[in-house]
């Protein structure tokens, strides 16, 4: 096991084992409460998916699931915290079979040798820089020389990597990067002027820069200088394997929550509210920086297999695999559109220069 295996495993195995909390939608239990009524329906067989789920407001499209499966799937919800690496730690113990994150997992569990496949996007959006507006921070270049804030090792970590390296700054060299350890401390530290400045996901960039003196940084440039679509559905390739049908349930069934929600935004509000306990000025403003959608450009996730080997945040380099890491085929079903259309682009284009139509 790697360093980063073993740091992984030190923050998240200890809360795993601990602090799970599941909530499930079954088919087969309504069968039995209906049987028990003496409506005499027959129990249905059904195969429950356990879902490493996240609150992330971009990606809450995961929760109309329940409500777009047919009755052959169930979900059953564990919770595994806020930070990707429990959802990963998690994937690679086989405490869960699917789970909604960001691309940058998928790296990390390839390059650990765990057969990680994204099946789906889910969103793009839902991250940001934050700044205090007293530090002199007029645009990205300005960040030379500060200390910022994110949750090592996670999506916005490598975010803001890519970020610097884009705009000619040494990830290592010219800042100085600040683990929050969990989200919660993301505002102290902002507020306090321990940082400068601060990278993370909604709607925690949200609380931060409705506070005094803090606001999120040039959006459309940040955007632009990292990627557009960011999370996913993952799940272990076993699974596709042995049940084909199960994922494309799954992915067909993303499609129609993410479609629910985009036309019904005070549905997907409510989720937001539900799951995060935010109020709603909160949610709406952080709605604003999210974007439900299900293609997925494999283009950056290229780029950002690329930068986390050669930041050593993985110790292997698997930019050439994720052209299979990611599997189009039941995406392509699910919406009528090709994988090109979706975002794939092979490495071999890649290498060439190619990026995909997104």
């Amino acid at each position: 096991m790697s360093r980063v295996s073993e740091q992984l495993a030190h923050r998240h195995c200890q809360a795993l084992d601990t602090n799970i909390t599941r909530r499930t939608f079954s088919i087969s239990a309504l069968s039995a409460i209906a049987v028990a009524a003496g409506v005499g329906a027959a129990k249905s067989a059904t195969t429950t998916i356990k879902y490493g789920h996240t609150s992330g407001i971009h990606e809450l499209g995961q929760y109309g699931l329940p409500d777009a499966l047919p009755s052959s799937t169930g979900i059953e919800w564990v919770d595994f915290g806020q930070i990707g690496t429990g959802r990963l730690a998690a994937m690679t113990r086989g405490l869960c079979d699917a789970m909604t994150t960001a691309n940058t997992y998928v790296i990390s569990g390839r390059a650990e040798g765990v057969a990680i496949t994204g099946i789906c996007g889910m969103a793009g959006g839902g991250q940001a820089l934050v700044v205090r507006e007293d530090r002199g921070i007029r645009k990205f270049e300005d960040l030379k020389g500060k200390k910022i804030a994110t949750a090592r090792f996670s999506s916005s970590h490598v975010m803001l990597m890519s970020l610097l390296r884009a705009i000619g700054l040494d990830p290592v060299k010219d800042v100085t990067i600040v683990d929050i350890g969990q989200p919660a401390a993301f505002n102290v530290l902002l507020e306090k002027g321990d940082v400068d400045a601060g990278l993370l996901w909604e709607p925690n960039v949200t609380i931060a820069s409705a506070r005094p003196g803090l606001r999120k940084f040039d959006l459309d440039r940040f955007f632009s200088l990292t990627w557009k679509t960011h999370s996913g559905t993952y799940v272990l390739q076993k699974l596709i394997d042995e049940n084909r049908e199960v994922v494309q349930n799954i992915v067909t069934a993303s499609v129609k929550a993410t479609e629910d929600f985009k036309k019904n935004p005070e549905k997907w509000a409510k989720f937001a509210e539900r799951y995060t306990a935010q109020p709603r000025p909160i949610i709406e403003e952080s709605m604003k920086n999210c974007h439900l959608r299900n293609d997925h450009d494999l283009t950056m996730t290229y780029r950002c297999a690329e930068t986390m080997f050669e930041l050593g945040i993985v110790k292997k380099d698997v930019t050439a695999e994720m052209e299979t890491a990611f599997d189009y085929s039941f995406l392509t079903k699910a919406t009528g559109k090709t994988k090109e259309q979706l975002g794939f682009v092979s490495y071999a284009d890649y290498k060439a220069g190619k990026k995909s139509v997104l």
